[in-house]
């Protein structure tokens, strides 16, 4: 029987990011971390220095126009499961303030909500690339190398991974998470294979994404809703397999 955690969305309702907040099963959940049969690393291991490793969207004023190539995309447009493209209602001018090179997603990134009251700590694959686009400063890029990116994702959205992104303590005001706190995250390193396995599961539910993305296109509700609904449920259930293989419950995904 493949255990079933909370997700992330039940975390944050508990208010992990009150500074006085601290959650009762913190440490044995990090204990069973510790004492999995996979070697432990920290994500700095593979998340260099620099932009082309770590980075968010331009800071200060946000130059937004109604017509341009560049959707502006928000925290509001990062939804479990994926990119909502289809919700994307500011632009900005090309080659403008807000739009510099180094925070225009590519395919393979992984877009990491650091800041906002919640939705901090979400977190999305690009498994495609998407359409000209750039990101408001709240939206962290990652480009970790020598690791599998769809695993880094399911990884956060752990409960190993939950809970080290909501360890915060002493913090008062908005939710923030920096760049050394993303780096210092521990994630252990499962066999290339397997994160293989999770990257083709990980397609396999943002095509459902996509075809929900098309119903709210086109306005269809019902179509919106079975494939959105499909896409969730697969992807609880992605983590939960994830989460079976580093408690060493399982040796794969599939």
């Amino acid at each position: 029987m493949v255990r079933v955690d909370k997700t992330l969305k039940e975390l944050m309702e508990e208010k992990h990011w009150d500074p006085k907040y601290f959650h009762p099963n913190t440490e044995s959940i990090l204990d069973e971390l510790y004492s999995a049969k996979y070697p432990v690393e920290i994500l700095k291991k593979f998340i260099g220095d620099g932009s082309d490793f770590i980075t968010y969207g331009q800071v200060g004023k946000r130059i937004l126009v109604e017509k341009s190539p560049v959707r502006y995309i928000t925290t509001r447009n990062i939804v479990d499961t994926g990119l909502d493209l289809i919700s994307v209602i500011k632009y900005t001018p090309e080659n403008g303030w807000n739009d510099p090179e180094r925070s225009r997603p590519q395919k393979s990134d992984i877009l990491f909500i650091g800041n906002g009251v919640g939705c901090a700590g979400r977190v999305i694959w690009l498994d495609n690339a998407p359409p000209r686009s750039n990101t408001e400063q709240n939206v962290v890029i990652l480009r970790p190398n020598n690791i599998n990116r769809a695993y880094v994702v399911i990884y956060l959205k752990s409960i190993f991974g939950i809970t080290q992104i909501f360890r915060v303590k002493d913090r008062v005001g908005a939710a923030y998470i920096n760049f050394d706190e993303i780096r210092a995250i521990k994630i252990p390193v499962l066999p290339s294979n397997v994160q293989d396995h999770i990257e083709s599961e990980y397609k396999k539910m943002s095509a459902y994404h996509d075809k929900a993305m098309e119903g709210k296109k086109k306005s269809d509700e019902v179509v919106y809703k079975q494939n959105i609904e499909t896409a969730e449920k697969m992807l609880k259930d992605l983590i939960a397999r994830t989460e079976a293989v580093i408690r060493g419950e399982r040796k794969d995904v599939i």
